[in-house]
């Protein structure tokens, strides 16, 4: 059973969505450059050291996702080919072996579950964010600096799927590839607001990567 937020924990969270829906409406009507934080405050009625206490940069209300906002993974269609298996469940599956799945489907779930994970369960905030960073050279290029970190982060979830060392050569090199590919699929998607949906790109990239196992 899933435990509901404490009024404090449902209070921040009210106050961080209402500080980045305020940015991302001023972001469109005046643009990036020209919207500051003293005006992003001013509409949302909160001070400035709020503000900072949720998001350290202007860059932040952007591209920072919201820990808690996991998937729900129904932009990505039926899990059954993995048998049965959520992506985003708690437990990763068994190494490979006669109890487990093959070590081609953890490289296909993880890809899954990086765009779930990224869209989270609001699509139209996150697909407005990303469309932004698409347009705004310093956002796209803060979001592509993050990609090490992205990599280390998928190499542990590559790692935990395979029972593989996260720091094998094979287990980076293919975290590094799922990475760019999450990436640049989230982008493409975005600039074309959301169309074709995340679902068929995933196909396509995974048709793309061929046989991409460990």
């Amino acid at each position: 059973m899933t435990t509901r937020p404490g009024l404090r924990e449902r209070k921040k969270a009210k106050t961080r969505r209402l500080l980045r829906q305020e940015a991302l409406r001023l972001f469109v009507e005046q643009g990036y450059d020209d919207t500051t934080v003293e005006q992003i405050c001013d509409a949302a009625d909160i001070s400035p050291s709020t503000f900072f206490r949720y998001f350290p940069t202007k860059e932040d209300v952007v591209l920072t996702d919201d820990p808690d906002d996991l998937g729900d993974l129904g932009d990505f269609g039926n899990f059954g080919d993995l048998g049965g298996f959520d992506p985003l469940a708690e437990e990763p599956p068994a190494a490979p072996g006669p109890a487990g799945p093959p070590a081609d489907d953890a490289v296909r779930a993880t890809l899954h579950e990086l765009l779930a994970r990224r869209v989270g369960r609001d699509r139209d905030t996150v697909l407005a964010r990303l469309a932004l960073a698409a347009r705004v050279r310093p956002l796209r290029a803060r979001l592509w600096q993050r990609q090490e970190a992205q990599v280390a982060h998928t190499a542990a979830l590559l790692a935990r799927r395979t029972g593989r060392d996260e720091h094998a050569y094979e287990v980076r090199l293919i975290a590094a590839v799922l990475t760019a590919a999450a990436t640049e699929t989230l982008m493409y998607w975005a600039e074309r607001n959301g169309e074709p949906g995340l679902a068929d790109l995933v196909t396509r990239a995974l048709d793309r990567l061929g046989d991409l196992r460990l």
